[in-house]
């Protein structure tokens, strides 16, 4: 006789073979058995096979019995099944420019991670995960870089077989601030009147706005649409040395700087 437990039960049945020689189908579950007649009186082996690789048989197998002189013994075997695993495969696209050049870290249920690269089309795999709906997660991703499909995904690993998660990713290039050069240190020996000119560069567009911190508390502000020379001028109030930052700043708010001292002596 035959009893099976559990999930995803073997839907072919088994085979129960006596001595090694004599076989006959049986169903998962039949108590009222199949019988092998004709056997001599003693001992037997009875074996069961092709038992699915998601079951187990709990009874003893084979099993050994004795085969009573015009009677019958019953060898009864147990079974437990449970549903198969299932693999989990994520692929990631990546689009743009300025690409993260480490790749990202896939996480699966917030446990289990794997790292992936910008653009793997084959995919990595995490396998023998429950059969059922699991949370799969991109991280590590640069600043400039946006997962534009769903992040986190909800996938449905099924039993035996494998579920794709893709994720797409799309890049650009990072604002880079403004580089400014303020002009050298200058000694002035012909009054307190100071003309500023200080240049700048920038790979972004523009508008950018500037400021002129002269050192003694004040400022002078101002916008250009272009890049190159930007001037200002100030009349100091006392002789002596003062630091002067310029500051420039583009459209998205990144910021350049740059100091120079003017000392002043009549």
């Amino acid at each position: 006789t035959t009893s099976t437990g559990g999930s995803s039960l073997d839907p072919d049945g088994y085979t129960v073979t006596v001595d090694g020689t004599t076989s006959q189908p049986i169903a998962t579950n039949n108590s009222t058995g199949i019988t092998f007649t004709g056997l001599a009186a003693g001992s037997h082996s009875v074996a069961l096979s092709g038992v699915a690789a998601n079951c187990t048989v709990t009874s003893a197998n084979p099993q050994t019995v004795t085969v009573p002189s015009g009677g019958t013994v019953t060898a009864a075997f147990t079974v437990n099944c449970i549903t198969p695993p299932g693999n989990l495969k994520v692929t990631t696209s990546t689009g743009g420019s300025s690409l993260d050049p480490d790749g990202y870290t896939v996480t699966v249920d917030g446990t289990t991670s794997q790292p992936i690269a910008t653009n793997n089309s084959t995919g990595v795999t995490f396998t023998g995960l429950a059969a059922g709906s699991h949370s799969v997660a991109l991280s590590g991703v640069a600043a400039n870089c946006t997962v534009t499909s769903a992040n986190p995904q909800t996938v449905t690993v099924p039993s035996g077989g494998t579920v794709t998660a893709p994720f797409t990713v799309s890049c650009i290039t990072p604002n880079q601030a403004p580089t400014v050069n303020a002009g050298p240190n200058e000694t002035n020996l012909t009054g307190l009147f100071y003309s500023e000119s200080a240049t700048f560069s920038d790979p972004d567009n523009g508008p950018w706005t500037y400021r002129i911190d002269w050192g003694d508390g004040t400022s002078s502000t101002g916008s250009t649409s272009s890049q190159g020379t930007i001037s200002a001028s100030h009349t100091y109030l006392l002789l002596g040395s003062y630091t002067i930052k310029v500051t420039v700043t583009d459209s998205l708010g990144a910021s350049g700087s740059d100091t120079k001292s003017v000392t002043f002596i009549l």
